[in-house]
């Protein structure tokens, strides 16, 4: 069955198209404004809530269903479609929200296979991942383009399609992005920041969203360091703060690096932290330490 990116009839564009063949060469990117506040599962067991709230902004998560919200995995789906809307805007191509792909690409692009070959348990894995994102309910005033105050509530994904063949052959997937997510990738300024090269290889939820959260919170600083309790509370975590040291943090501080970041033990003031430095840094200035409390 051929992908067709255009209404025959109209002519408008319809459907945004990611071709396998550019994947390999494109960066992995993240919306700026969700990096901040976890808006995913970082754990593997189901969760149904998530709340935030600072000073007058807040952000909920609710899934709809018993499914659960989307967990940290799910989210390299929108990884996926926001990577490649940037790339093709980069590139001067017309992109739309609706977009079209096959589980190869996807697993392509995010290295969950090796070689040509996709198992029935690969494409069941994206369906459930899809219909997660659907289900799950995003409630915030937190305007994604900017970060500006702007009530609003929204679904990762507002239509999902799965075409087979007759045979029941998986041939692709067809998806809806939230606007809400698209007007922010597509503003004149996009909102995104782009992901170190081996994001994909994360395994844990946790270090996925605690990355992103680096990310979006270093700046331009070669080490800033924050605290154990904001960490906790903008990760989302169900674990109670003992809990979370202790199963997360620890592992963390053993591992002593998180991608591009030396991990180290810190306190500020009499509150315990955590140091993160860039092991690769080329400063265009003289930069000062960092300090991020609640």
């Amino acid at each position: 069955m051929t992908r067709s990116r255009f209404n025959r009839d109209s002519r408008q564009l319809e459907l945004f198209t990611i071709l396998a063949n550019t994947s390999g060469d494109v960066r992995s990117k993240s919306v700026r404004e969700l990096m901040s506040f976890n808006t995913f599962n970082i754990s593997s067991r189901k969760k149904n809530v998530i709340e935030h709230a600072q000073g007058d902004k807040f952000l909920n998560v609710q899934s709809t269903t018993g499914n659960g919200v989307a967990t940290q995995h799910d989210a390299d789906i929108i990884i996926f479609l926001v990577s490649h809307i940037v790339e093709a805007l980069n590139q001067d191509q017309n992109v739309s929200n609706r977009i079209n792909f096959t589980g190869y690409e996807f697993c392509k692009f995010t290295g969950r296979f090796s070689g040509n070959e996709l198992g029935g348990i690969r494409y069941k894995q994206i369906w459930d991942s899809m219909i997660r994102l659907q289900d799950t309910f995003i409630h915030t005033n937190i305007n994604l383009a900017d970060g500006s105050n702007e009530e609003h509530r929204w679904n990762f994904l507002s239509d999902i399609k799965k075409i087979t063949s007759a045979s029941g052959k998986s041939l692709y997937y067809e998806v809806s992005l939230a606007d809400t997510i698209f007007k922010a990738i597509t503003s004149s300024t996009p909102a995104v920041l782009t992901l170190d090269d081996r994001y994909f290889s994360l395994r844990s939820g946790f270090d996925k969203w605690l990355y992103q959260f680096m990310r979006r919170t270093a700046g331009t600083s070669k080490e800033w360091i924050v605290s154990e309790k904001l960490i906790h509370s903008r990760s989302g975590s169900s674990l109670d703060l003992s809990q979370f040291r202790r199963r997360l943090l620890e592992d963390l501080y053993e591992s002593r690096e998180l991608l591009d970041y030396k991990i180290s033990k810190a306190m500020i003031g009499g509150e315990k932290a955590i140091a993160f430095e860039r092991k690769k840094f080329v400063a265009a200035k003289q930069q000062k330490s960092t300090i991020v409390m609640e």
